[in-house]
C-alpha cells in the first residue's frame, strides 16, 4: 500500500503518516491459559479503522485498472462495465461464462501478486 501510494502521487508527508501508523502492529490472543506473546502483523489494514477503505480501494486500484483495459464485461448506456467495489467489497460482471473466465483470470493473477485472498462464497 506504501508503494502503491507513492506510485499514485499521493503526498509524501501523508504516506509517511501511513507508515508511522502501520508501523509495529501487535495482536495476542486471549486463551483460558492467559494471553499469547504479541504477534506481529505484516500485512492487510486494520479492521474497523476509518482508514481501511481507502488503503484497500487504493491496494485494489491497480487490478480494477487492469480490468478495465483487458476485461471482459457486458456494456450498459456506451460504458463497459467489469466490477463494482465498495469498501472491501468487489463484484466482477459479465454478460457471459468465458468473459467471467477471462476476468477471474486477471483476478488471480493480481491476488498471486500481491496476495491478496478471496473469499468466493460472499
Amino acid at each position: 500500500i506504501i508503494i502503491l501510494s507513492r506510485l499514485r502521487g499521493v503526498d509524501p508527508h501523508i504516506v509517511h503518516l501511513v507508515s508511522e501508523i502501520y508501523r509495529g502492529i501487535t495482536m495476542y490472543i486471549v486463551t483460558e491459559k492467559g494471553k499469547t506473546d504479541p504477534i506481529n502483523i505484516c500485512a492487510g489494514v486494520r479492521q474497523g479503522d476509518p482508514m481501511s477503505p481507502l488503503l484497500f480501494s487504493l491496494a485494489l486500484d491497480p487490478f480494477l485498472c487492469k480490468l478495465e483495459a483487458e476485461g471482459k464485461g457486458f456494456h450498459h448506456g456506451g460504458f463497459k462495465v467489469t466490477a463494482m467495489a465498495s469498501a472491501d467489497n468487489l463484484v466482477l460482471l459479465s454478460d457471459s461464462w468465458d468473459s467471467m473466465s477471462c476476468n477471474i483470470t486477471i483476478l488471480e493473477i493480481f491476488c498471486e501478486l500481491t496476495g491478496l485472498q478471496t473469499h468466493r462464497e460472499k
